[in-house]
């Protein structure tokens, strides 16, 4: 399980990056910019294939379904997909708490 409270303030901060600059290529203002080019973006944020799992994992979570491009580009940088498996399934869990429904067809 990964508590993200619990992680040491410098893995917060790059994950915060991670948000951004995959957010950004994956389906933001630079969704359509060369697929190199994006992932040498995120790689400049962290190689760490843990904390791009993490990041990925609260993609897969994404409510609304839209997160896919930004799942894609995290796994192509070295994202642990097993670790972002496990991330997007607890995300799930806590949102689900909290009311958050996801569409189950």
């Amino acid at each position: 399980m990964v508590h993200v409270p619990s992680l040491p303030a410098s893995d917060r901060l790059v994950l915060a990056g991670l948000s951004g600059v995959a957010g950004r290529y994956g389906t933001g203002s630079d969704r359509n910019a060369p697929r190199d080019q994006a992932v040498a973006a995120v790689r400049k944020v962290s190689t760490d294939p843990r904390l791009l799992g993490i990041q990925a994992g609260v993609a897969l979570a994404d409510p609304q379904g839209i997160s896919g491009p930004t799942v894609e580009l995290l796994q192509a940088a070295g994202a642990d997909m097993e670790v972002a498996a496990q991330h997007a399934a607890e995300v799930r869990a806590r949102f689900e708490q909290a009311g958050i429904r996801y569409d189950r067809s």
